[in-house]
Formats: structure tokens, C-alpha cells, sequence
């Protein structure tokens, strides 16, 4: 059977209500026969009493807020057993007892179990699939019937009206169970929906808010880089003239104009050092994999070459420092191939396996010898590469041969 861990929002308070308001019906039942009969049905002689005290209890069951935290998803399994059991008991006990009597079948006795089923019914399709419904339903009128034909010893005509009221009865509520639990399933889709558009609009939102962001210290940068650097610049070149032309023998005012000079260049630099901080990078502008395909579109666009690239989507499962990893790895590689390779096919992968993840950049180019690798360390940029990937624990390895072709491959493992 099918649970769900948590209980429809709204169900158990329906289902309370019901509940007490057919307690409060069978209340009102013996003070109707006082007023139009003058006397009270005994319990015992009708015994369609005892679901009074079923649903009394139910609805005691149902107004007890520790047991639903106590009993979790089970606290309304367990209403809905003992709200479908307990009336189809007293039927097939009043059939019994009518049937070990010699009396007729009444037919009204078996219908008249139709609306006490319909409450938990409702309930049921409210929180389980259809199956789970049909199960509880359908085979409650299974062995409704299969008790009568028992009972009867064998079938006969005398309880052929009797099961065709127990068939109808079970199709009823199977209809309705279908009905409620599509509609059910509808709501719920539409809910899941709205939540992940609503995610959706959320992550909009941030990439929205990075991108003003971004873009706001790009131009911070620019104006620092038009103003407070150029006359930083402009200010260290007078002051090397001033210190060039000016007469030697003035010692004092010479270590003046060097102290001036030390402190413009150092205020250049460090003012050259927090424009390349706040200058936005690739990444915090458009992410990884928007940074990626800039990447194979500038290759495209200097070489003509083909690239074949294989992207997950949406690319989610790198930290800050693996895609500033694979990032700068990609754009070494793709350098190295543009400037040395001689190719005319690039193949860019990146793919999740088993507990790792993997990037890998193939070329079709002429390749080279990996035994004169100490040769070529430095001019391709492969040490960097390495000690790149070596800082977020990652195996990094080139594979290449002359006429082969070159392999860039990344592994990451999960930690």
C-alpha cells in the first residue's frame, strides 16, 4: 500500500468533520423515535448502533492532536481501517443473525452501508493512488460476497438481488474513488508545478542579481580604470621626470620626490590589484556552462574548427573551485590547440560516472611525444594545468602521439 509520509494539508480536519456529523446523526436517530414512536430502539436488538460508537470514537481518535504526531503516516491509515471495517462487520453481523432466523434478506440493510463507506472513501482517494482505493473498496465487496455465498451455502436465487447490491455498491465506490483520485493527482501535479516555477523564478531572480552585480563592478572598474589609474599613472610618470631633470646636488628634495615616487607606484599597483579583483570574471557573469560554450564559439570563430560538445544540462554539481578549474583547463587546452595542434576536430565532454566526474578535451591534431614532455612542459602550459587541478584534489593526465591526436582528461572524485 502505497503512503504517503505526510497527510494531505486540510484532510484530517474533512474527515473529523464527517466523522462527528454522522455520530451526530445516529444521536438524533433515538430522539426521533422518542417524538414519533414514543419509545427508543434497544442497542441490542439493532445493532447498526454499535457505528455510533465507532464514530464517537473516531471522531475522539481524530481530535487528538499527539496521536497524529505519535503515529505519523499511520494515523490515518489506521482511522480509515476502523471506519471501513467496523460498519461492514455490523451488516454482515445483522445478515447473519437474519439468516440464522429464517428471515428474508433485506437489501436496504446492504445499501444502507453505502454512506457510511462514502466517508472513508473520500478520505482514502484524498491521500492514496487509485489502486490502493480499489483494493480497500473493491475487496471489501469481494468478500462481502463471498461471506453471503458462504453463508447461504452456495448460490441461490434468494441472494442473487443481495450480491447484485453488493456489485453495484462496489462500482459505485470505485467510481467515485477514481473520480477523487484523479483529481487528486491533477492537484498535485499543478502544486509540483507551481513549485518548481517558483524555483525557477527564484533562480532567475539570483542570476539576475549576480548579473547586475556583475555587471556593476565591471563598471566600477572601468571608471577607477579611466580615472584614479590614469592619473595614478600620469602622476608616476611626472614624478620620474621631475626626478630626472631636477639638479643632483639638492639631496633633500631628490629623497622627497623618491618617497613621492615609491608611493605612487605602490598606489598604482594596488589600485591595478583591486581592479582585477573586481573586474567580474567569465564565470560569475554567465556560469559554466554558458563560460564553456563562449569558449567553443571563440574557437570556431579564430579557426574555423569543428568542436562536438557534450554538456550535461544544466551543469549543477561543481563547487566555485571545480568550475574555475575546468574553466581555466578548458581555455589552456583549447589554446594549445589552436596555437600547436593542427586540428580540425575538437571533441569537449563533461559526464558524471559512478562517483566521479570527468572532463575531457580531444583533438585530432598532430599530437607529440609524450617522452620529450619536460621539452614542451612550459610551452603548453601543462604543469599550470596541473598544480590547477592538484588544488581541488583532482587526477589530471594528457594522453598524446605523434599523428594521434592529443587527450586533455580531468577526474574529479566525490569526496
Amino acid at each position: 500500500m502505497n503512503t504517503f509520509t505526510l497527510i494531505e494539508p486540510g484532510l484530517i480536519r474533512i474527515f473529523r468533520f464527517f466523522v462527528w456529523a454522522e455520530a451526530l446523526a445516529f444521536m438524533m436517530v433515538p430522539a426521533a423515535e422518542k417524538i414519533f414512536i414514543g419509545k427508543i430502539s434497544n442497542y441490542a436488538q439493532d445493532p447498526f448502533y454499535i457505528i455510533f460508537l465507532q464514530s464517537l470514537a473516531l471522531g475522539i481518535y481524530l481530535s487528538i492532536p499527539w496521536l497524529r504526531r505519535k503515529l505519523k503516516q499511520y494515523y490515518l491509515l489506521i482511522a480509515l481501517i476502523v471506519a471501513i471495517v467496523i460498519p461492514s462487520l455490523v451488516v454482515d453481523f445483522d445478515i447473519t443473525i437474519r439468516v440464522l432466523g429464517n428471515q428474508p434478506f433485506d437489501i436496504l440493510r446492504i445499501w444502507a452501508l453505502l454512506p457510511f463507506l462514502m466517508i472513508p472513501l473520500v478520505a482514502a482517494s484524498w491521500q492514496y493512488e487509485f489502486k490502493t482505493v480499489f483494493v480497500l473498496f473493491f475487496g471489501l465487496g469481494l468478500l462481502d460476497g463471498a461471506y453471503l455465498i458462504w453463508l447461504n451455502s452456495g448460490i441461490s436465487m434468494e441472494i442473487m438481488m443481495p450480491l447484485f447490491a453488493i456489485f453495484i455498491r462496489s462500482v459505485t465506490l470505485s467510481l467515485v474513488g477514481l473520480m477523487i483520485t484523479e483529481l487528486m493527482h491533477t492537484q498535485r501535479e499543478q502544486r509540483r508545478a507551481l513549485m518548481r516555477a517558483n524555483l525557477q523564478l527564484n533562480q532567475q531572480a539570483l542570476v539576475q542579481e549576480q548579473l547586475v552585480t556583475s555587471r556593476e563592478r565591471n563598471r566600477l572598474a572601468r571608471e577607477l580604470h579611466d580615472t584614479l589609474a590614469h592619473t595614478l599613472s600620469g602622476l608616476t610618470v611626472q614624478l620620474e621626470a621631475m626626478h630626472t631633470i631636477y639638479p643632483q646636488d639638492d639631496g633633500q628634495m631628490h629623497e622627497l620626490i623618491d618617497t613621492a615616487l615609491n608611493t605612487s607606484r605602490n598606489g598604482l599597483e594596488e589600485t591595478r590589484r583591486a581592479l582585477k579583483a573586481l573586474r567580474a570574471e567569465p564565470l560569475e557573469d554567465l556560469g559554466l556552462e554558458f563560460s564553456l560554450l563562449n569558449l567553443v564559439n571563440m574557437v570556431q570563430s579564430r579557426a574555423g574548427l569543428t568542436v562536438k560538445v557534450d554538456l550535461p544540462d544544466p551543469i549543477s554539481f561543481f563547487s566555485e573551485d571545480e568550475e574555475q578549474t575546468i574553466y581555466r583547463i578548458t581555455q589552456e587546452a583549447f589554446e594549445n590547440i589552436l596555437r600547436h595542434s593542427k586540428a580540425t576536430r575538437i571533441w569537449l565532454s563533461l559526464e558524471s560516472k559512478d562517483d566521479s566526474r570527468i572532463l575531457k578535451i580531444r583533438d585530432d591534431g598532430i599530437g607529440f611525444d609524450l617522452s620529450e614532455h619536460d621539452l614542451i612542459l612550459d610551452r603548453l602550459g601543462i604543469q599550470g594545468m596541473r598544480e590547477r587541478a592538484e588544488t581541488i584534489g583532482a587526477e589530471f593526465s594528457i594522453h598524446s602521439s605523434p599523428g594521434l591526436g592529443t587527450t586533455v582528461e580531468l577526474v574529479m572524485r566525490a569526496k
